[in-house]
């Protein structure tokens, strides 16, 4: 028994142990890093969009058609009437 008693203090010694406080500015400097990160995920999918091929493409313009009766009219939505 007395075994027990002994691992059983050990146990609440070990769980009473708090781990010591990071020391200050941590959280700013992994903030600050993971901004970071994220501004060049972005700065780099913009330049692959940049270099994509829709981007290069010269835009198309569409001949001009008559609308129908149900375009001019919005199809009977209510917010026109």
């Amino acid at each position: 028994m007395t075994i027990w008693s002994e691992l059983r203090n050990i146990v609440r010694w070990l769980l009473r142990r708090s781990d010591p406080p990071p020391p200050p500015g941590t959280a700013q400097r992994h903030q600050a890093a993971e901004q970071a990160a994220a501004q060049r995920r972005l700065l780099d999918q913009a330049q692959r969009l940049r270099n994509s091929r829709w981007h290069c493409e010269p835009t198309q313009i569409v001949p001009n058609v008559r609308m129908t009766l149900g375009q001019r009219t919005g199809y009977g939505t209510r917010s026109e009437r």
